[in-house]
């Protein structure tokens, strides 16, 4: 996992995990990740308050502390 999370901080480029050969979920750069909340912030501004209320409130949550270390998201998933 160390490997993975240094390849995408170095490349600066996501990282997809696959099951079943389908996608299922992304690790992205912090910067790609404050970058595509940013330019969602813009669009749902135009378009919808309630949604934009939760990602404002998720980004507030994430800036913080009050995210999930990978080690404690994977024990809670149980794997």
């Amino acid at each position: 996992m160390a490997r993975v999370l240094s390849e995408i901080r170095d490349e600066e480029s996501p990282f997809f995990i696959t099951k079943g050969g389908k996608a299922v979920a992304a690790l992205l750069p912090i910067r790609l990740y404050d970058e595509i909340l940013s330019a969602l912030e813009d669009k749902l501004d135009e378009e919808d308050d309630g949604l934009l209320a939760h990602v404002r409130e998720a980004r507030r949550d994430y800036k913080a502390g009050r995210a999930v270390p990978l080690g404690k998201l994977k024990r809670l998933l149980g794997r």
